[in-house]
């Protein structure tokens, strides 16, 4: 079974980049969404969230250009992470992986830029 999660919103910051052990290229974004939920029936409320989402190989060739602002739609999925401290009770966590780029959309600008008005 493959559950495949479709994620869109703008960058947080730029990029952090780091290297697999084989040397491959792995990028870190920050995600800015939404959460949408039904708080009654036929009413929804709407909560900002940032997500960071791990890109490697070819996704992360893919943004690795991005930056602040940019807007991205992707497909992920979760991989569940486990982690065993010296005390021995085991933790558990989440990370969401980049399997798509469907959409880079640079961040909008103004039309005059750089530009100074005397």
């Amino acid at each position: 079974m493959h559950s495949q999660l479709y994620l869109h919103g703008q960058l947080a910051d730029d990029p952090e980049f780091s290297q697999t052990k084989k040397g491959n290229l792995i990028v870190k974004l920050l995600l800015e969404t939404e959460f949408v939920r039904e708080t009654t029936k036929g009413n929804f409320q709407a909560e900002p969230v940032t997500l960071p989402v791990s890109f490697f190989s070819r996704e992360a060739e893919a943004v690795k250009d991005c930056r602040k602002g940019d807007f991205l739609v992707i497909g992920c999925h979760l991989y569940g992470t486990e982690f065993r401290p010296s005390d021995g009770i085991v933790k558990h966590g989440v990370q969401i992986i980049a399997d798509q780029i469907l959409q880079v959309a640079p961040r909008q600008r103004e039309a005059y830029d750089g530009l100074r008005t005397c």
